[in-house]
């Protein structure tokens, strides 16, 4: 229960209004970033492959580079609490000559309307998907679990 108060705390003040704007210091959940389609998936739509199975933080690379748009996939997987309660968000998505970043985070389910959630930690998994409709694709794809860095691979 302390873990939850405390995340509801962080959340109450990470949302606070920043001059005068009710809205979170990252933005809406990113659609389009400098030409580039962002698809934010909260399910795998293929397999995740890891070179050594972790119940841990986990993501990987997917390259479509030669297709019609260009594309790029991370699939992947993050350690936070109950599935029940807890949903992956994409909190960052940004692109320029050399690099793509994208942060993603678990928050509460803003949909949930069933019992308390326990704090038992269980692994989220997700998929990003770009399509380089109008930008090129960038040198290397970065990847953070909030601030962590769980992928930094060259395209």
């Amino acid at each position: 229960m302390r873990r939850r108060a405390l995340l509801s705390t962080a959340a109450a003040v990470s949302t606070a209004p920043l001059a005068g704007c009710p809205v979170s210091p990252w933005g809406e959940i990113p659609e389009t970033v400098d030409g580039a389609e962002v698809t934010l998936r909260r399910e795998h739509t293929g397999e995740f492959e890891f070179e050594e199975p972790s119940p841990h933080d986990d993501a990987v690379l997917i390259r479509a580079v030669d297709a019609d748009p260009p594309r790029l996939t991370v699939r992947g997987r993050l350690l936070d609490g109950s599935r029940e309660c807890y949903q992956v968000d994409l909190i960052e998505a940004t692109l320029d000559d050399d690099r793509l970043l994208l942060r993603l985070t678990t928050e509460d389910d803003p949909d949930w309307d069933g019992d308390p959630c326990s704090d038992i930690g269980q692994t989220h998994p997700y998929e990003v998907a770009v399509a380089f409709i109008e930008a090129s694709v960038p040198e290397r794809v970065e990847v953070r679990h909030g601030d962590e860095t769980v992928l930094d691979e060259e395209v």
